[in-house]
């Protein structure tokens, strides 16, 4: 029996004094840089929660193959996906400027356009020739009247790693040039602006 209460002794202290494993919590810049609206459309945006797979939680996720998904077990993001880039849209179109007002889906008003956006990828991606990150969103804009699909894009970025551990950041740029490059195909979008002046003909 002594024995036995020496060895559980010798147990626990070895317990005690082993490493504790840490989890890191990462978060992406949600106030990307984008250029400002040469001119402003008469429209106003309501901002739909973005959709996403239920694979992206809190888990960051790595690709070693077209069809093998894996999780890091320490290494997470403090918000959904979803939730960072929804604020990087949201930051985007603010700083923009191309629209009178882009705001959130539970603001209480009668917007003119419904933005959708849904995460298609949001992982590392492991190859031969280096370590990726992978952003793919699927946007599109809609009327709040008839639901009528105004514009749409698929959109994306995959952004190598400058060095082995630096994901996150390469993470980060890739949202920023997929929000950025959907912001300035807006701009550009001649269906956006017939929206915009069918909408100034239809005043009194």
């Amino acid at each position: 029996m002594k024995k036995m209460v020496i060895a559980a002794a010798a147990a626990c202290a070895a317990l005690s004094c082993a490493p504790r494993i840490r989890t890191d919590y990462y978060l992406i810049n949600t106030e990307p840089a984008v250029a400002k609206s040469a001119s402003r459309l008469p429209l106003t945006v309501v901002i739909n929660h973005v959709r996403a797979p239920s694979r992206y939680q809190d888990q960051i996720a790595y690709r070693t193959s077209e069809f093998r998904v894996g999780f890091y077990e320490y290494s997470r993001w403090a918000e959904p996906p979803a939730e960072m880039v929804w604020r990087a849209i949201h930051g985007a179109l603010s700083a923009s400027g191309l629209f009178e007002r882009a705001e959130p889906s539970d603001a209480a008003w009668n917007p003119d356009l419904i933005l959708q956006c849904a995460i298609i990828a949001f992982d590392q991606v492991l190859e031969k020739g280096g370590e990726y990150a992978d952003c793919r969103l699927a946007m599109e804009l809609l009327t709040m009247d008839t639901r009528k699909v105004v514009w749409s894009k698929r959109t994306g970025a995959l952004v190598k790693q400058e060095k082995r551990g630096a994901f996150v950041a390469a993470m980060d740029r890739a949202v920023a040039r997929a929000v950025s490059d959907a912001v300035a195909d807006m701009e550009g979008s001649a269906a956006l602006r017939e929206a915009a002046a069918g909408k100034g003909a239809a005043k009194p």
